[in-house]
């Protein structure tokens, strides 16, 4: 009689990939792109983490939104009024956070992630310096440990004075390269994640800016919910940095105790290396990986 019954390679094995039931989950090219299906098996987000948006505002009523609301201020006429009133606001806070799984409409990076909606701009979608630094100290008050400002503002003093007391407070920063196929040659800045936008196959958009500030790439055109309750596309930098801001909202979720020097550690090495070896100017550290990301936070 045999001693041995079977024998076989004990293989390390990943768990499946999470595909969400939103039906235009299929527009949405850029989530499996950075691997949010295989970071979602582990975490989907967690309502402990709160992403603020400081934008034009966000759709009180969107229904992939609506839940994912808590309260948040209107720097611009100074009252608690946060709808948003250009749009794109609306766009960025559901490429970051919309509500997924739910059969409705799309998915998003970090689906049980809040979303604190920070009005900065006017009616014409412009924000000032001072909006943003408002705004960020603002959200580091009141519980935010992500902030996204879909602008360029990067080299700001003003907005890197108030993105220093988000960070020392638990929190990082994500900020837009820009779309004018610019090079910027101002240092990299510590406190703000500069984010380029990268296409379908990883290519540098050719409107996206570089320069000596980006920290990561991610992709540029996103299918999104829109202002009044609806869904679209958007393309720019405005969407790679929300999507990067989503997935520091999964490693923050997956381990509540990172601090900001230690999240951005994970993004920049958990990236999916693009361009020459290491840090570029294009790519910074590469383009963002959700499902490495969030397994180095749980300490592989």
């Amino acid at each position: 009689k045999a001693e041995v019954e079977f024998a076989e390679v004990d293989r390390y094995v990943p768990p499946d990939g999470v595909t969400p039931n939103d039906p235009l989950y299929s527009s949405e090219w850029q989530l499996p792109r950075i691997a949010a299906p295989d970071a979602w098996s582990i975490t989907e987000g967690s309502a402990g983490v709160t992403i603020a948006i400081l934008d034009t505002g966000v759709d009180p009523s969107h229904p992939d939104l609506a839940s994912k609301l808590v309260p948040g201020w209107n720097f611009y006429d100074n009252n608690s009024n946060t709808s948003d009133v250009y749009g794109h606001g609306t766009k960025v806070a559901g490429t970051a956070a919309a509500v997924g799984n739910n059969a409705n409409g799309v998915a998003s990076v970090a689906w049980q992630c809040l979303i604190m909606p920070i009005r900065i701009s006017a009616m014409d979608g412009y924000a000032t310096y001072s909006a943003m630094a408002s705004g960020l100290t603002w959200a580091a008050d009141h519980g935010a440990r992500v902030a996204n400002l879909s602008y360029m503002a990067t080299t700001s003093s003003t907005v890197t004075s108030a993105a220093q007391y988000f960070y020392k407070k638990g929190g990082v920063v994500m900020s837009s390269a820009g779309n004018y196929s610019t090079f910027d040659s101002s240092a990299d800045n510590p406190y703000i994640l500069t984010i380029s936008a990268t296409d379908e196959n990883d290519a540098l958009y050719s409107w996206s800016n570089t320069g000596n500030n980006i920290d990561l790439a991610a992709p540029g055109c996103v299918y999104t919910t829109t202002n009044g309750g609806g869904y679209g596309s958007g393309c720019g930098t405005s969407f790679s940095a929300p999507l990067v801001a989503g997935v520091a909202a999964l490693v923050i979720s997956r381990n509540f105790g990172l601090t900001a020097a230690q999240v951005t550690d994970i993004l920049h090495k958990s990236a999916d290396d693009r361009g020459p070896t290491g840090w570029d100017s294009t790519y910074g550290w590469g383009r963002v990986n959700a499902a490495n990301a969030v397994a180095m936070a749980g300490g592989a």
